[in-house]
């Protein structure tokens, strides 16, 4: 699917939240899903949406689409295709021997994308008391433990970008982009609601 914006097929915007993006799969996928009728057409539409909502829940796929358009990364042409580096007058040059400052394509392809593929993304669940009042979350990617200082007044869907913290890569350690979600309860103790209801008025 070159060239297609999954943000368009889910009908939803770029900064969407993962819930958004869940719901509006749900909706679309029961809307056009095949046993419906529709014939081929339909079972076309249902493929392109399930294809849009698996890169945009995936976060690695998501930042790569967001970044380059395509969920594989950076495309630079090559095999029958016509493109490459051919166009820009690089047709009969060995890049396997380098650039003659040693190193060589791959050395180079490292240094410029490598900081991009090194970064994680990950999603965390606070509750309504922590966003409002802050607090320290900690957990564990790729065995190591993360220390997260929520502040006050965190919002859903908010980013946090810690430096270091993501995946080794030539150049160094790239960043871990943790985004938050904030859970709304599902059901309330009469105490809980007492409670809200009371912040409710004070509001």
């Amino acid at each position: 699917m070159a060239n297609r914006n999954y943000y368009d097929i889910l009908g939803v915007s770029k900064d969407a939240t993962p819930d958004q993006i869940k719901q509006a799969y749900r909706r679309l996928a029961m809307k056009h899903h095949p046993d419906k009728g529709g014939g081929n057409e339909a079972e076309a539409k249902f493929k392109e949406i399930n294809e849009a909502y698996q890169v945009l829940s995936d976060p690695k796929k998501k930042s790569m689409f967001d970044q380059f358009g395509n969920a594989d990364g950076p495309q630079f042409g090559g095999g029958t295709q016509t493109g490459g580096f051919s166009d820009f007058g690089f047709g009969n040059f060995d890049f396997s021997s380098g650039f003659g400052f040693g190193g060589g394509l791959g050395d180079i392809f490292e240094g410029l994308f490598g900081q991009t593929m090194a970064q994680l993304q990950v999603q965390i669940e606070i509750s309504i008391p922590q966003a409002v009042l802050g607090d320290t979350i900690r957990f564990n990617i790729d065995g190591k433990q993360i220390e997260l200082n929520i502040p006050s007044g965190t919002q859903d869907g908010q980013q946090f970008q810690l430096r270091g913290k993501g995946r080794a890569f030539k150049g160094g350690v790239g960043d871990l982009i943790v985004s938050v979600h904030v859970k709304m309860p599902r059901h309330l103790t009469h105490e809980q609601r007492e409670l809200y209801e009371k912040l409710k008025r004070m509001n």
